[in-house]
Order: C-alpha cells, then structure tokens, then sequence
C-alpha cells in the first residue's frame, strides 16, 4: 500500500548505572541500601537529527552489556553478524484447505430454524477495559460466523443457525505459505462493520547462529466471510507482545532487541580487556577497573560509530518493501544508561491504513491500555547493570490519538512490581495500580512480599505525581488476582488461605480497605457482574492445602464493607483427579452471557475444564457450564459439560495405555482418546441468542459444537475443523 509511515522512537528505561558482580557470582540480593533511581532521571529527551549522541548512547548501553557477566556466558567467540537491512519476501497468499466431511450431532434436538437470518445477541471477547478491544484466538461477527485461530489456520466457519452447523461452510486460509513457513499466526482483530479482520503473528528465520524475528500484521478483507483474502501485511523488526483495538485503529506492541555486531563476541582484543576487567574487579584495584572501562568504552564507541545508527534501529515494512528505518531526531531517551531493546507500538487503521510507531526501550513487558492512553510497566529488576537496585517499577503513559503514533506523555513511579494489566486501571483521571514489592532484612535473607495499592495523577504532565497509597497489605502473601471497577478495588492475595480485600478508592488521596474476607484457595479471575457481584476463577483449597481443583465463586460486593461469599462451585471430577481451566490465567476463556443485555445477573458462564485422574476414564477434555442466579438457592449451579474429545480420531496405530493390572488394553478405542486428548484442548465458547433461544457455541483445537446453553448436553451439531 502506498500510504506513508510516520515513526518516532522513545527510548526510556530504569537505572542501569554500573556493571555488578564483576567475578561473575550471581548477583546479590537487593538490601535495604539499595539504590533508588530519581524520576528526574527517567525523564525523556529527543536526540539530535545527526545521530551523535545516539551513537553515544548505544556506544554506552553495550559498554555495560559487554562487562555484565551474565551476556559473558553466552556465545563468547561465536560469530555474531550484523542483521541485514532486508525487506520481507513478496506476499504470499494463504493456501485455501479443502472443507472437511461433515458429522451430524446424533439426538440433536429440534431446532426449526425460523426466522434464523442472524443472531439478535451475541457474546464478545471478555475485555479488562470497556471500548478497548483485545486480539483473541476466537471472534464472531454479527451474522452468526466464527472466525478460529487454530494451528496456523484462520477457519471461518458459518455456524448460525446451529442446527446445520453439521453441513455449515467453513472457508480456510493457511498460513504456512507465509515467509516460506516461517510465519505463525497467534491472534485475530475483526471488524465485520468494515469487512476487515487483522490476524497478528510473528515469523522468525535462523542464520546459523541468531534467529532474526518480524511482528506481522496481515490485512484480510472479510466482506464475503467464505471468501477471505490478505490484502496488506504490516511488519515490524521483533516479536509481538500484546494488540489493542480502540474503534478502527489497532495499536500492536513488539519487542525489538538489538543485535550486537559480531565484534561484539569474537573480538580477540575486547575479549582481552573483558579479562583484565574481571581480574581488576577480583583484586579490587578500582584504578584499574575505571581504566580498562575506558578502553573498552573508546574501542565500542569507534567501532559504533563505524557501523552507523542504522545498524542498531529496527525498521517498519509495508507490503515487501525493505522497509523504513527510525530516525534519530524522532527519538528520545532517560539520562540513565539502559540495555538496547525497544518496545514498540504500531499503530494503524483497521485496513491498514494510516501507520505510524513510537516505542520505548526495553524490558517493560506488562502492558495495558485504556480507551485513551497506553501504560509500559518496567520493572527495576529486569536489568542487568545494578544488580543492588530497589525493586520499584517504572510506568510510562503514552496518549493514544485517533491518528498518528502513540506519543510519551508521562512517567510514574512506584514500589514493587507489577505481574499483569489487571493490576491497572484508569479511572477518572488517575490510575491505580498494585504491586508486590519484596524486601530483604538482610542481604543474605529470603525476601518478604508485602503488597500496595498506588494512585497516580494519570492527567499530569511529565510526572504522574502520586496522590494515595495503601501499603503493606497481607505481608508474607503475594497478589494472586486483582480488579479494579469504577471507583472500588478488589485485590486477592494468598499463601495458605485467600484473603479477598475489598478497595474503596473514591477518594484518589485516601484510598482504603473497607473489608477483607478470607477463605480457603484462591481467586486468579474476578469479572464484576454489575455493581452488586463478583464471579471468579481460582484454585480450590483447605485451611491447609490446595486441593488441586478449579473452583467458582460469588461474592455479594453491593456492601463493600460487608462483603460475602455467597456460593462456590469445584466441579465434580474422579475423587483422585485434578482439574484446570485456561480461564484460570486466560480471561478470553472466561465467557459470561446474560440473560438480558442490560441486566448483569442471571446469566450463564462457559469455562473450558480439563480433569486429570490416575485413570484415562477419568480424563476430560471440554468446558463446563454454570448457571449463575443470586435470587435462587443455588446460585452457583452445573448446567452441564460439553465434551470435545469425540471430535479426534484416535490413530489406527494408538497403542492404548495399560488397564489397571497392568495387562494392555485389546484394541484402540476410546483408551487412545487419553494420549490425543491435547488435540481436543478446549479453547474458547461463543453464545448467540434469537426468538427461538440461547445457542452455545463451544471451541477446541478439534472443532465446533453447538449446543443448547440452558441444556449443554442437548448438542445441536458437531463439525470438525480442518
């Protein structure tokens, strides 16, 4: 496509001040000396148009990478080359698949199909913020299709109405032609307003020595669902880390590191000075140490400049050409030195259109967006350079225009760390945000984890000042699950028993806790249904011990000084086996569908649930349902399973696992299911509603089943997928 990228690069990072255990011992614990970096220094600035002091810089950030013991270990004297500024193949097209034979559900119940033109309602991905978007491995759109992300293969399948999802198309694009096979696909955006879906994936090639990656983005015009084509693909040097969508425009986030040049590992002389380095460091003789740094920094500094700025910055490409690299005068960086690596955010219109970047370097992994802003959470501890840092958590703001790049707004502050987007929330001008920060008595004792809740000014300019803090919650228990809605917090934490705080964060200077429960396991999920209730997912468990099993609760938060636990639900499963859910960590499994759209409760949950026993028979491989009703006496209750393993055939070659005296089992059958159960893994469900009823649409790797929601064993239809 012709349309011009606009780039910028913001570099930012935490301290890295010094080259720490110069013997090459593991670095020290952290101690209550450790060092605090000023926000000052994190602030930003822009480098020159000439790149100089860029140059300088990088010059700098490989200096200390060069003398930190742990890059030491790795590929010393291994050639290393420069990456080459190549563009990406010419776009291939996905390879249609032949439509797989259809299989009818055996006593599906009737389904008339009056009136089945589309859906009236129907279930989107379960997003931590409204209006803000996430790539997932499943969407649906509005007539009733599904579009699957599974094994490197989109399948759109045209499941509405359910009971001919049994001979429903399926229109399949695979992605191996991609790169040569070099591309995997991972996660889709779809727009059915604007007939576009964007699939995200990443497509690594390996020289010999070091694998090169590119972030991809392909365009795919989706106005005939069961004629999909790729329009456009959008890349980006590095590997994608999470995609955000706010109306038409998607935001992609990728992690760039720069590749050091081959000098930098099999240069005789650097290795030398890397040696007297060492040694110095070993007799403590400090005037050698500073001049054999300063050799080392002039012999980095002279081959950087040689190589040029370009060397060292990741390029943008649109369709196959060689793509445009970053400019130095659209970059900015903190006055402390920092390891090489960037995050960037490419942003672009749902067709594609409009690309522009900025980026930030380095490390900061956990990200989450809001309906207009961008947040990077970096951590002090994962950097190299200052191994006697305070653990504290640097959080940069990046405003998200309708158009143009992600722009650096503003930094925050804070102590601890932080684990995931959920524990973050914009709200009101100010953000909050929990961490864990562990703190050590002693150098040489094990850390203690003690938990907070920060505010920060998320309007300010330049510094995000902090106005509340709660500090020190349930010392010794780390943040298991964390949610934030409206003015309220919801925080859980554990160690042998879950304390379920409750956050009254009205007031931004003095937020508080307005009530704590605590009983056995713990929450890791928590979706608020409405102002009044609470659902989660989490670990079962005793006053002793986890139990190994999923539980579900309900939680009556109308009071948010008396909350109460009103029902849990661990599902039924063989007294010695286990069971998980990916809905536990992964909230886009966590499916809840109201009865009525603007009515929180009653509704239905879907959850995919596996169960391990000591036995293949006590093996499950498929998605619980739960009815969830507070004004009934149960209000947690099992509607029933679906299960996928039906759907993978076991191979004429299965060898079957022994019976339990040891003697083999006669034939296949159903005993092979246990070994290929993983291609039966459960992966996402769907609900889409009209006059006639409530359809529930459940997804694994093996295929599709449509069932009744109020009655999941009732199956309208079954379809494998390609």
């Amino acid at each position: 496509m012709g349309a011009q990228r606009c780039v910028c690069l913001l570099l930012s990072g935490l301290l890295l001040v010094s080259c720490g255990g110069g013997n090459g011992d593991p670095a020290p614990a952290p101690d209550p000396q450790s060092r605090r970096t000023p926000v000052e220094r994190l602030a930003l600035k822009t480098f020159r148009s000439d790149c100089s002091d860029f140059l300088d810089y990088a010059a700098d950030a490989l200096t200390e990478q060069f003398l930190t013991p742990v890059y030491c270990a790795t590929l010393v004297g291994a050639p290393c080359p420069v990456s080459a500024a190549e563009g990406p193949p010419p776009l291939a097209q996905p390879t249609p698949m032949p439509t797989p034979a259809a299989t009818a559900a055996p006593g599906a119940p009737s389904f008339d199909g009056e009136g089945a033109g589309d859906p009236d309602r129907g279930s989107g991905t379960n997003t931590q913020e409204q209006g803000v978007d996430e790539a997932d491995i499943v969407k649906s759109d509005a007539a009733g299709n599904l579009y699957i992300l599974a094994d490197n293969r989109l399948s759109i399948v045209d499941a509405y109405p359910p009971q001919d999802l049994a001979d429903a198309a399926i229109a399949t694009l695979d992605f191996a032609a991609i790169d040569d096979g070099a591309f995997y696909a991972s996660e889709l955006f779809l727009d059915d307003t604007a007939d576009r879906a964007v699939v995200l994936g990443s497509s690594y090639r390996f020289d010999g020595v070091r694998s090169y990656g590119e972030s991809l983005a392909l365009i795919i015009d989706t106005a005939d669902p069961q004629n999909p084509a790729v329009l456009e693909r959008l890349g980006v040097d590095g590997f994608p880390l999470v995609a955000r969508r706010i109306g038409e425009r998607v935001h992609r986030v990728s992690r760039y590191d720069v590749m050091a040049p081959s000098w930098f590992y099999d240069d005789s002389e650097l290795a030398r000075l890397r040696d007297d380095y060492y040694d110095a460091q070993s007799r403590s003789d400090e005037t050698a140490v500073a001049r054999i740094r300063s050799e080392v920094r002039a012999n980095v500094g002279n081959r950087v400049r040689a190589a040029g700025a370009e060397t060292f910055l990741p390029r943008l490409h649109s369709g196959s050409g060689p793509g445009e690299v970053l400019a130095c005068d659209a970059i900015a960086h903190p006055d402390v030195t920092t390891a090489l690596g960037l995050m960037i955010v490419d942003s672009f219109d749902i067709d594609g259109s409009d690309g522009a970047a900025s980026a930030v370097i380095n490390n900061a992994f956990t990200v989450y967006a809001s309906a207009n802003n961008l947040y990077m959470v970096q951590s002090s501890w994962g950097w190299f350079f200052a191994p006697n840092q305070t653990e504290e958590t640097a959080i940069y703001r990046l405003a998200l225009p309708q158009n143009g790049a992600a722009a650096y707004e503003a930094i925050g502050k804070l102590d601890g760390s932080v684990n995931n987007s959920y524990q973050l929330s914009e709200f009101d001008g100010y953000l909050r945000v929990a961490s864990t920060e562990f703190r050590f008595d002693e150098p040489s004792q094990r850390g203690v984890p003690y938990n907070h809740v920060t505010v920060l000014d998320a309007e300010a300019a330049g510094t995000m000042t902090k106005t509340g803090e709660i500090r020190d919650l349930a010392p010794g228990e780390t943040i298991q699950g964390t949610r934030f809605i409206g003015p309220r917090g919801f925080v859980v934490t554990f160690e042998q028993v879950d304390p379920l705080f409750a956050l009254d964060l009205s007031e931004p200077a003095a937020p508080r806790v307005a009530d704590e429960l605590k009983i056995p396991g713990f929450s890791s999920y928590l979706m608020p249904l409405g102002d009044d209730y609470l659902l989660t997912i989490g670990r079962d468990g005793t006053d002793e011990q986890l139990t190994g099993k999923v539980a579900v609760q309900l939680f009556d938060v109308a009071d948010l000084s008396d909350i109460r636990q009103v029902a849990v639900l661990t599902p039924d499963s063989f007294d010695t086996s286990g069971s998980y859910s990916v809905a536990e960590y992964d909230p886009h499994a966590f499916t809840y569908f109201p009865d009525v759209a603007d009515a929180p409760v009653p509704g239905t949950l879907s959850i995919p649930l596996q169960t391990y026993g000591e036995r293949w028979e006590d093996s499950f491989n498929g998605f619980l349902v739960v009815r969830v009703d507070p004004a009934t006496g149960t209000p947690l209750s099992e509607l029933g399973r679906v299960d996928h393993s039906a759907l993978v055939a076991a191979p004429s070659d299965c060898q079957p696992p022994p019976s339990d005296d040891g003697t083999p089992a006669p034939d296949g059958g159903s005993a092979c299911e246990y070994w290929y159960g993983g291609q039966a893994d459960p992966l996402r469900s769907v609900f889409l509603e009209d006059a006639l009823g409530r359809t529930l649409y459940t997804i694994s790797r093996a295929g599709v089943i449509a069932s009744d929601a109020g009655q999941p064993s009732a199956v309208y239809a079954s379809r494998v997928l390609p």
